[in-house]
């Protein structure tokens, strides 16, 4: 008997967050073609969210492959960025994409040589802010249909965040 599929899960790391991401982007793809523009929204949000927490988890050190807990991991993510000044609301803290870009340029521009480049960096910032200004995950609860521009702006950002993945 095949497993099902919450038994074929693997846990949760770098690896399994940047493959997800794609795979998140592909079906948020799918539904905007559908005309399913909120939906498409939502998985973006995801694919934006997963792309920067492994950008960040990498930087610090963490295996491809590392398990990933919100108590060894995640926490201590969240509190750093408080840490360095980093808004980071308490609504859904996991999963705020801004906090995660601002974050992670934030712990860069902190390390010696390891800053991006100011056009870079704000990039990052940017199109984090974007997302984190149309996207939220309680987004699944609620029946808004979001505009054209709406879903363009966050495919665009979720796009920009997978396309310069090597370089977060």
């Amino acid at each position: 008997m095949p497993k099902r599929l919450l038994d074929r899960c693997q846990p949760d790391s770098i690896r399994e967050f940047r493959a997800a991401a794609r795979q998140r982007f592909d079906d948020g793809l799918a539904l905007s073609v559908a005309g399913q523009r909120t939906g498409a929204i939502y998985l973006w949000g995801y694919t934006a969210e997963m792309t920067l927490r492994a950008a960040y988890l990498s930087f610090i050190g963490l295996g491809e492959t590392t398990p990933i807990t919100q108590k060894e991991h995640l926490r201590p993510a969240v509190n750093q960025g408080r840490l360095l000044g980093v808004a980071w609301p308490p609504q859904g803290e996991f999963h705020n994409v801004r906090a995660w870009a601002e974050l992670l340029v934030t712990q860069r521009a902190s390390t010696p040589d390891a800053a991006y480049s100011p056009s870079f960096g704000g990039d990052v910032q940017r199109y984090g802010q974007r997302i984190g200004e149309l996207w939220r995950e309680f987004l699944r609860y609620h029946r808004n249909y979001a505009y054209a521009f709406e879903v363009r702006q966050v495919r665009e950002a979720a796009e920009w965040f997978l396309v310069n993945s090597h370089a977060l």
